[in-house]
C-alpha cells in the first residue's frame, strides 16, 4: 500500500465539514518531565476517530455501488462511524458485533439507522460474518483498518495534530487493528520525519507486537482485555507493513494500567473514556513508552464509548 501525504490531504479535504476538528489541551502530570498535550479525539462524532476513516471511504465511493448498502464488523466504534457515514450518503448499514460488544452499542447503532447483528466471540469472527453477508447481498464491505481510504481518513488525525502542536517530538497512539497508528505515523512522519511515534497495545491483545516480532501477520489464539475495541486477533498485512516501514515501536499495557489511566483522566481532568481511549495515557503514566529525550509529547485520547457498568467499576 503506497499511501503518502497527498492521499492524506485529499482524505482530510474529503471529510472536512462532516467531522469535528477535535481540541488539544495541556496536561502536567508531575511524574512526566516532558510537556504533555492531549488530543481529545474522544470528542469526535460518534465518540471516536473511527468516523474519519468511514467517511473517507464512503464519500469516495460510487453512489451506485452503495445502492445495496454497506456492511462491516466492529467492537463498537468503527460500526458507529460506518453507521453515521452511511446515513450521510443515504446507504443502509449492517454492523456485525462480537459477543463482547456492550448492548448500548446496539441501541446507538439503531438510533443511527443501522442494523446490528451479533457475529461471534471476537471481532475476527464478526468480520467473517460480515463478508458472508456481503457475498449474499452485494453490500459493500468496509474494513475497519485494512482499507486504504480508511487509513487515509485516520491519517487526518495526525495532520490535524501537527497543525495544532507543531513543536511535538513524540506521539503515543493506541493500536487495535492498526489503522490509526498506520495513518497517524505516516502522516506525522511526512510532516516531520524526526517525530517519535509509539504504539500502545493491551497485553491481552498484542496482535501487532506478535506480528512485528514474527515479521508477518500472526493471529493470536485468543484475546483477553477490557479494551474490547483494541482486540482483533490479528492485524492486517497493510497496517503491519506501514507500521514496519515507519519503524514504530510498540509497548504493552495491562488492564490494571488501563483502569488506572481511566481513573487518572477522570480525577485530574474530568475526562471519562473507554479503556481503549486511555491506552496511550496508560503507556505514558506507566513509563513503558520509550520517549527518550522528548520534550513535548502528544497523547491521543481516542475513544469515549464506555459501558456504564465498567464506568461504575473503574471510576466509582
Amino acid at each position: 500500500m503506497n499511501l503518502s501525504l497527498p492521499d492524506f490531504e485529499l482524505a482530510r479535504a474529503r471529510i472536512a465539514g462532516h467531522v469535528r476538528v477535535t481540541p488539544v489541551i495541556a496536561w502536567d502530570p508531575p511524574e512526566i518531565a516532558a510537556r504533555v498535550t492531549l488530543k481529545l479525539e474522544h470528542l469526535q462524532i460518534g465518540g471516536s476517530f473511527k468516523v474519519r476513516g468511514a467517511l473517507s471511504s464512503l464519500l469516495a465511493e460510487d453512489p451506485a455501488r452503495l445502492a445495496r448498502g454497506v456492511v462491516t464488523a466492529s467492537g463498537g466504534n468503527h460500526g458507529l462511524g460506518v453507521a453515521f457515514a452511511a446515513a450521510r450518503v443515504g446507504a443502509k448499514a449492517v454492523v456485525f458485533l462480537p459477543d463482547s460488544a456492550p448492548a448500548t452499542t446496539e441501541r446507538r447503532l439503531a438510533a443511527l439507522g443501522a442494523e446490528a447483528i451479533r457475529g461471534g466471540r471476537a471481532w475476527d469472527d464478526a468480520w467473517l460474518s460480515a463478508l458472508a453477508h456481503a457475498e449474499r447481498t452485494g453490500a459493500l464491505p468496509v474494513h475497519p483498518f485494512e482499507d486504504a481510504l480508511v487509513i487515509a481518513g485516520q491519517a487526518s488525525v495526525g495532520l490535524e495534530l501537527f497543525d495544532q502542536v507543531p513543536d511535538l517530538d513524540a506521539a503515543l497512539v493506541a493500536i487495535g487493528g492498526g489503522g490509526l497508528i498506520a495513518g497517524v505515523a505516516a502522516a506525522l512522519h511526512a510532516r516531520a520525519p524526526g517525530i517519535r511515534v509509539v504504539g500502545v497495545e493491551p497485553e491481552g491483545a498484542a496482535s501487532m507486537t506478535v506480528s512485528l516480532r514474527a515479521g508477518r501477520v500472526t493471529p493470536l489464539a485468543e484475546v483477553r482485555t477490557i479494551a474490547g475495541t483494541l482486540a482483533p486477533r490479528s492485524v492486517g498485512p497493510n497496517t503491519l507493513a506501514i507500521v514496519t516501514r515507519e519503524a514504530v515501536p510498540v509497548v504493552l499495557v495491562s488492564d490494571d494500567e488501563l483502569r488506572a489511566a481511566m481513573r487518572r483522566l477522570w480525577d485530574d481532568l474530568r475526562i471519562l473514556v473507554e479503556p481503549a481511549g486511555a491506552a496511550a495515557v496508560a503507556a505514558l503514566l506507566s513509563g513503558r513508552a520509550p520517549l527518550g529525550d522528548a520534550r513535548h509529547v502528544a497523547v491521543l485520547v481516542c475513544g469515549a464509548n464506555l459501558d456504564a457498568t465498567l464506568a461504575a467499576q473503574v471510576i466509582g
